[in-house]
């Protein structure tokens, strides 16, 4: 990772990068030109099977002052009653505008390790499947490759199957 290859790289990228530096972990960083707040425009831009690509999905805990940090499989959609049933209370998506304050990141931007505070984190199953997962850095336009199997680790969180059915 050069200056020169990727241009500047913002703080929270270099933040959430030396997550996996912290841990000793490969990983692939991608610049593009073009923002991918999708996890269909990042595999496209990719060129990845969409199910590798981690979608970092925050909900609220109704009536908690905690935040659920959701990682699913680009190809799945999340069951909001799988993790209510897994957080042992009611979840709901956590609004755009809030998602910034909770997190220190914007929406398409959410990493899966890395955010502010210390968010209870349900990782997709799915994810698991794929050798190496795709996942945003910190940025829309800059994207990171791991192996799959790092994941819980770097997170601490647990996997579970939460996708509908």
């Amino acid at each position: 990772m050069t200056s020169d290859q990727f241009g500047e790289i913002p703080e929270k990228v270099k933040k959430v990068l030396g997550v996996l530096i912290q841990f000793g972990y490969r990983y692939d960083l991608r610049f593009f030109n073009q923002c991918a707040h999708h996890a269909r425009q990042a595999a496209e831009l990719l060129k990845c099977p969409l199910g590798a690509v981690v979608k970092s999905l925050v909900f609220e805990n109704e009536g908690q002052a905690e935040f659920i940090l959701v990682l699913a499989s680009g190809q799945n959609r999340v069951d909001i009653k799988s993790v209510s049933n897994v957080i042992g209370g009611k979840v709901l998506p956590a609004k755009p505008e809030s998602v910034l304050t909770i997190t220190g990141f914007p929406v398409g931007a959410v990493p899966p390790f890395g955010v502010e505070g210390d968010p209870q984190v349900i990782i997709d199953a799915d994810l698991l499947t794929f050798r190496e997962v795709w996942a945003a850095a910190g940025s829309a336009n800059y994207l990171m490759g791991f192996e799959s199997r790092y994941l819980q680790k770097l997170t601490q969180g647990n996997v579970y199957n939460i996708k509908e059915s």
